[in-house]
């Protein structure tokens, strides 16, 4: 019952601090997923980005960077947008520092990287490469591909990509890099999540592996949603190297709450609850999972 009561608090806060984003922003960015602000640090995204001198793709590029490269956001230019691999960003004033020179320059928005993410000098970098348009039956859906990568010294080692649907649920991005947490052949663990600001509306968790033999390799993912005081859906793991947890087994576990018509001895509504849970095997030599029983 407290996690039903912390959700309820936390969808109620964030369905308050939603419209006051609005006052302070253009409308187009408040779920912008990059989440950029003055004076945040980020990794470029892209394999290779043009700076230029001003923002316009028909200036010439003053200096090349790469993926990993560390820059700081000095503003934001959401009066200067640019529509690249169907994502509609704005461009970005950044500084950055090459062979010892502090510089200055302009790139678009959708060569940097969402939150980021180190581990000693292992580089996780992650965010959308593309928006597109698929056949999902008879429906036309918008997809974003996103893609991850492991970068160190400078040189991308491994990367991996999925898609997500392009609705409330891409709003934000969440990340997080791990040990490898008892799982053979694993140095670090990625999470990365995606979800929205609205009651209702799911946040997902796309786990990877970061293999001691340098390979990015999918892990289980898990999903959390909830109505306010009404539903709540959490999933967790318990990986090998936590309390309880087993030998190359990742467990999902499962509890759900939902408001019954019954009432308790205080007037509150009275929550039915579910739980479950699904073991997954771990295969550290090829780097797989599979679903064990049903």
């Amino acid at each position: 019952m407290r996690t039903m009561l912390f959700f309820t608090l936390a969808c109620l806060l964030t369905c308050f601090a939603t419209p006051l984003l609005a006052q302070d922003q253009d409308q187009e960015f408040i779920f912008n997923t990059w989440s950029l602000n003055k004076d945040d640090s980020r990794y470029i995204f892209a394999d290779t980005a043009l700076v230029r001198v001003s923002p316009d793709t028909k200036q010439a590029a003053i200096d090349t960077l790469l993926a990993g490269d560390d820059i700081t956001a000095v503003s934001i230019l959401p009066g200067k947008m640019l529509t690249l691999k169907g994502l509609t960003l704005p461009w970005v004033q950044i500084k950055y520092n090459k062979n010892g020179v502090e510089k200055e320059g302009y790139v678009w928005e959708g060569l940097i990287s969402f939150t980021p993410m180190r581990r000693g000098d292992m580089k996780f970098i992650f965010a959308y490469d593309r928006r597109m348009d698929t056949l999902i039956g008879q429906r036309k859906q918008s997809q974003y591909i996103v893609k991850l990568k492991a970068v160190q010294a400078g040189k991308i080692l491994a990367s991996t990509s999925f898609r997500i649907f392009d609705d409330e649920s891409a709003g934000f991005a969440y990340a997080k890099v791990m040990g490898g947490i008892g799982l053979t052949n694993v140095q670090h663990i990625v999470s990365l999540g995606f979800g929205g600001a609205a009651c209702g509306v799911p946040t997902n968790y796309y786990y990877f592996a970061w293999m001691k033999d340098g390979r990015l390799a999918p892990l289980p993912g898990r999903m959390d949603v909830g109505d306010a005081g009404v539903y709540y859906h959490e999933e967790s793991f318990i990986f090998p190297g936590e309390k309880d947890g087993q030998p190359d087994i990742i467990v999902l576990k499962m509890h759900e709450e939902e408001e019954t018509d019954k009432v308790d001895k205080n007037g509150e509504p009275v929550m039915a609850v579910k739980e479950a849970s699904t073991k997954y095997s771990w295969d550290g030599v090829n780097g797989t999972y599979r679903k064990i029983g049903k």
